[in-house]
C-alpha cells in the first residue's frame, strides 16, 4: 500500500532544514556531515546524512520534480548498478491534488515495479519541487536492500506522466537518457575533513602535463618531471589537501605525483613517455599524491600533512599519467593533472603513503571462466616488524585498486594469531569508482602485525588468462594507504616466489602433461599454455595461498630493506573464508514475506570466496 503523505508544511521544513540544509548549526549538526552528489548535470542534486547512532540516512533531492513538470520520481539502490531487482522509493506529486510514495523492487527482467509487502521508506516533506526521506541502514525486509560502507549504485528515473498502479505492480516507465541515471557512491562514507589552519593562507602548487597529444594506442603512461618553485625549496610544507584536473575523463584512468629521492645523482626535467624516461626519472617513486576514475578530491586529517620541500627535499616531483585509448582515438589533448594545497605551519605528523597487495608482475595470472577468483598481496609480520617504529602507524585513509575485472577488494589486518577489524572493505568495487576513502575506523597496526589484501576477480565472457601487469588488459591488485607518522616503508607487497612458479610449471609439464616448453620459459607464455578446468583452477588457488613468497618490503627508492631474507620468505597464515559482516539485529521474517528471495542475495552471496566450497580452503 503507498504512503499518502500529509503534514503542516512548516514543520515539514524544518525538519529537511534541521537535518539537510542550512539551519543544521542550530540543532548541533556539523555540516561535515552533509555530502551530495550531482544526479543531473547539477540541475537536480542529491544531499544526505549519516546517522550513525540511529543507523539510518537522510536524503533531499533538489529539482526531482522540476516545478510539476515531472509528477513522478524513482531513486533506487542497487547492488551493481543493474535495473533487475533494485530497491527503488517512487514519489508521486500533484500540485494541490496529493504527495504520495511507494516502497517498491523491480522486476527480474526489469520491465515492472512492485509494490513492497513493507513500506519502508520515511517520507519527511515533499512538495512540486523536492523531497527528503530517510531510510534505516536495514529495514530487515527482504524486498529492501541493505546499506553498507562499500560502493553503492544510486539508480534514479523520472518521467512526466503518473504511473498506473494495477493492484500492486506497473509497468517500468519509459524516461529520456537526460532523465535517469545509474551512479557509484558510498552512501555510508565518514564526515567531510575541513582545512582549519586559523587564518594561513593555502598555498597552490599545480603538476600538469601542457597540451600533449595522446598517443592512439589502448596503453599509454605519461611522466613530467618538474622542478619545485623557489620558495618549496627554502622551506618545509604540509600538503593538507590535493584534487585532479582532468582534461579528457573518458582517456584518464589514473594519476600519480611521486618525489624524487636522490643523494648526489642529478635529477633532470622531463616531459614524454614513462618507457622513454632517463634513467634519473626511476628515483621519482615516492607516491606523493593520486587519483583514479571516480575519485574526488582528498583532505589529511588536521592532524597530520604530507611533507613536501625544505633543505632536505629533492627539488623535483613526477606526474605520470595513464591514458586508457581503448578505441584508439587521434588528435586529442590533454593537460591533466593535480592541483595540490599546501601550508607553511607543519601540523603535529608527517603523514606518508604505502602501497600494500600484489606486485605488478606476471608471475600471478587469472584464468578465465571465473566468478570471483581471489588473488592474495601480503604485508608480512617480518616487514613491519623492521619497518614501522615501535609505536606503530595510524591508517586513516585508503584507496583500493584493481584493473577492469576486479569486483571485490579488502585488506585485513593480523596480530599474531589475532584477526582485527578489517582496514578497508568494498564487496562491490568498481574500476570506475576507486576514490581514496577516509576511514571511520582508523587501524593502529604496530610493528609486527601483518595486512593481507585480497582482490576478486570476474572473467567470465574472457576466453584467454589474464596476467599481472600495467596495461589496462592486465590486472592489478592494491591499496594504497594513507597514514601517520611517516616510515621509510613505501612498498609493502608480494608475488609467488620465483623458485614456486618453477615448481608449479613444472608439475603442470610433467604431470598435467600441459604444453609448457620450458618451466624455466616466460611465465606469460607458459600460462598461456595450460588448458584451464576446474582441478587446474583449484591447483592454481592452493599454490597461491600454500608457496612462500617474493616479497617487496621496499623503501621509497626501490631498495629492500636489510635484516631478512625476502625472497622465499614465508606467507602470513589466516582463515578462509573471509569473517562475515557483524550479524543482522533482525528478527525472524514475517511470514508473509518467507517465500522471497532476498534483493541483498546476489551472484555467490554478494562475491564470497563462492567459486571454491569450504572444504577445499586451507585453514
Amino acid at each position: 500500500m503507498a504512503m499518502e503523505i500529509y503534514m503542516d508544511s512548516c514543520n515539514a521544513r524544518c525538519w529537511v532544514f534541521a537535518f539537510l540544509l542550512t539551519s543544521v548549526a542550530c540543532y548541533n549538526i556539523s555540516s561535515d556531515r552533509l555530502h551530495n552528489l550531482n544526479l543531473n548535470h547539477h540541475l537536480t542534486k542529491l544531499l544526505w546524512m549519516v546517522d550513525w547512532r540511529e543507523n539510518e540516512v537522510y536524503f533531499h533531492i533538489n529539482n526531482s520534480f522540476e516545478h510539476g513538470k515531472f509528477p513522478t520520481f524513482g531513486i533506487g539502490f542497487s547492488q551493481r548498478g543493474e535495473l533487475s531487482r533494485t530497491d527503488f522509493c517512487v514519489f508521486s506529486s500533484v500540485h494541490n491534488l496529493y504527495h504520495q510514495v511507494y516502497d517498491t523492487y523491480t522486476s527480474r527482467d526489469s520491465k515492472h515495479l512492485f509494490m513492497d509487502t513493507l513500506q519502508n521508506c520515511d517520507v519527511i516533506y515533499m512538495d512540486d519541487n523536492s523531497v527528503a526521506f530517510r531510510r534505516k541502514f536495514d529495514t530487515c525486509d527482504p524486498q529492501d536492500v541493505v546499506f553498507h560502507t562499500g560502493t553503492m549504485y544510486l539508480v534514479w528515473w523520472r518521467t512526466d506522466t503518473p504511473l498506473e498502479w494495477k493492484n500492486d505492480f506497473t509497468v517500468m516507465p519509459n524516461t529520456s537518457l537526460q532523465n535517469q541515471g545509474v551512479l557509484p557512491v558510498q552512501l555510508l562514507r565518514a564526515d567531510k575533513i575541513r582545512i582549519q589552519e586559523n587564518g594561513q593562507v593555502l598555498k597552490k602548487i599545480e603538476v600538469h602535463l601542457d597540451r600533449v597529444a595522446v598517443p592512439a594506442v589502448e596503453t599509454t603512461y605519461w611522466c613530467k618531471i618538474q622542478r619545485l618553485d623557489p620558495w618549496l625549496i627554502d622551506a618545509k610544507h604540509h600538503i593538507v589537501q590535493f584534487e585532479p584536473i582532468i582534461d579528457n575523463e573518458e582517456l584518464v584512468h589514473h594519476m600519480e605525483v611521486f618525489q624524487c629521492v636522490a643523494n648526489k645523482m642529478e635529477i633532470h626535467t622531463y616531459n614524454g613517455p614513462c618507457s622513454d624516461m632517463p634513467a634519473s626519472g626511476r628515483l621519482c617513486s615516492k607516491v606523493m599524491a593520486l587519483w583514479a576514475m571516480g575519485a574526488g578530491s582528498f583532505t589529511y586529517p588536521k592532524e597530520a600533512g604530507l611533507p613536501i620541500g625544505g633543505k632536505e627535499f629533492n627539488p623535483h616531483i613526477r606526474l605520470e599519467v595513464h591514458f586508457n585509448n581503448p578505441k584508439l582515438k587521434s588528435g586529442v589533448i590533454d593537460s591533466s593533472g593535480m592541483r595540490i594545497n599546501v601550508v607553511s605551519k607543519l601540523r603535529r605528523y608527517d603523514a606518508a603513503i604505502m602501497e600494500l597487495g600484489l606486485e605488478y608482475t606476471d608471475k600471478m595470472a587469472i584464468p578465465p571462466g571465473q566468478i570471483a577468483f581471489p588473488l592474495y598481496g601480503y604485508c608480512i609480520a617480518e616487514c613491519t616488524q623492521l619497518a614501522l617504529p615501535k609505536t606503530g602507524i595510524v591508517i586513516f585513509g585508503s584507496q583500493l585498486h584493481t584493473h577492469l575485472r576486479g569486483v571485490r577488494v579488502l585488506t585485513r589486518h593480523f596480530r599474531g594469531a589475532e584477526e582485527l577489524p578489517l582496514v578497508n572493505r568494498d564487496d562491490f568495487f568498481s574500476h570506475h569508482y576507486q576514490e581514496i576513502r577516509q576511514l571511520r575506523y582508523k587501524p593502529h597496526v604496530l610493528p609486527g602485525d601483518a595486512l593481507v589484501t585480497t582482490c576478486y576477480y570476474d572473467t567470465r565472457g574472457y576466453k584467454t588468462l589474464t596476467l599481472g601487469g600495467f596495461s589496462i588488459s592486465d590486472e592489478m591488485c592494491v591499496n594504497y594507504i594513507h597514514y601517520y607518522p611517516a616510515t621509510a616503508l613505501e612498498v609493502c607487497k608480494s608475488s609467488i616466489s620465483e623458485k614456486s612458479l618453477h615448481d608449479y610449471f613444472d608439475y603442470m609439464k610433467h604431470v598435467e602433461k600441459q604444453n609448457i616448453s620450458s618451466a624455466s620459459g616466460p611465465r606469460s607464455a607458459n600460462y598461456l599454455s595450460i588448458d584451464w578446468d576446474a582441478t587446474r583452477v583449484n591447483e592454481l588457488v592452493d599454490t597461491y595461498l600454500s608457496s612462500p613468497l617474493s616479497m617487496q618490503c621496499n623503501r621509497s627508492d626501490g631498495m629492500r630493506f636489510d635484516g631478512f631474507e625476502w625472497e622465499d620468505a614465508p606467507i602470513t597464515s589466516f582463515k578462509l573464508p573471509v569473517p562475515a559482516p557483524k550479524p543482522r539485529k533482525c528478527s525472524s521474517v514475517p511470514s508473509t514475506l518467507r517465500w522471497f528471495k532476498s534483493l541483498n542475495e546476489g551472484l555467490c552471496d554478494n562475491l564470497g570466496d563462492c567459486i571454491y566450497s569450504e572444504s577445499k580452503l586451507k585453514e
